[in-house]
């Protein structure tokens, strides 16, 4: 009896081991995709769609999440599989070996805390709010109170590209700075009579804040003229993993989900 019992829990342990030595090697098996984010892009696809890119390929994604700079740097270093960016490569990266492409343009937006009366600023007006010529909303339509300047960190994509689009590299002045550029929508949420500028994204969907026309023009006209470009960046041309990536990102089901938040889809 005690040799049939000790049988039976020797057994028994080695259904246990191969089985758990089964659950580890499916794991193992499964693909993991190393992606680096820019903080923009994440915000602005949020996380739903890696959640539905998962579930249709069956791929776990292995998410970092910083500046443009930050995310290609990781690419360049071997530490990512994949990078998203808001800024374009130069030309010495495609030298090296690096491919874009370019997969969505996304409104940069101007927001203001809900409190602000004003609803429509021209590019001159926005131009001079920015620049430090015009300091209280009252020169631009609304009551007699400070304007708040908030921006994102000046080595993030959305400084870089607000400056360039709207303010035309002129400087840019300000009385509260960010450290990634998705902060500053919390900022503006919380600081009465202030103004700033995040890319279009759930963030915007906040009842706190406001987006503001351009020129008459609402982020999500055709005409609306301040648009980042969007790129998933590989070494080569992207494969395996990454490939899935980038075609989902070309899809139907993309495109679904994401033009409630004023993403346009580019499928070239």
């Amino acid at each position: 009896m005690q040799k049939k019992a000790i049988l039976a829990v020797v057994l028994c342990m080695t259904v246990m081991i191969a089985g758990a030595l089964l659950t580890v090697t499916e794991a193992a098996a499964k693909e993991v995709l190393r992606y680096a984010s820019s903080a923009q892009v994440r915000e602005a696809l949020g996380e739903a769609s890696l959640k539905a890119f998962s579930a249709k390929t069956g791929v776990d994604v292995d998410l970092f999440v910083g500046s443009s700079a930050t995310a290609l740097n990781r690419l360049f270093n071997g530490v990512a599989d994949i990078a998203s960016s808001a800024e374009r490569l130069y030309r010495s990266h495609e030298e090296y070996g690096y491919v874009e492409s370019v997969f969505c343009r996304v409104p940069l937006v101007v927001i203001v805390n809900a409190g602000v009366p004003v609803a429509d600023l021209s590019e001159n007006q926005l131009r001079a709010i920015f620049t430090g010529e015009v300091e209280n909303w009252k020169a631009v339509g609304g009551p007699d109170q400070a304007i708040i300047v908030v921006v994102p960190g000046k080595n993030t994509a959305a400084f870089k590209n607000f400056s360039q689009l709207a303010i035309k590299r002129t400087e840019l002045k300000y009385d509260f700075m960010t450290y990634r550029s998705t902060m500053v929508a919390q900022a503006v949420k919380r600081i009465p009579w202030s103004i700033s500028f995040i890319v279009a994204g759930p963030a915007t969907k906040d009842a706190d804040i406001k987006m503001l026309k351009v020129d008459g023009r609402d982020p999500g006209d055709k005409a609306y003229p301040y648009l980042e470009t969007f790129s998933f960046v590989t070494k080569g041309e992207p494969v395996g993993a990454a490939k899935q990536l980038v075609e989902f990102s070309r899809s139907a089901e993309f495109k679904e989900m994401m033009t409630s938040y004023g993403v346009i889809q580019v499928k070239e």
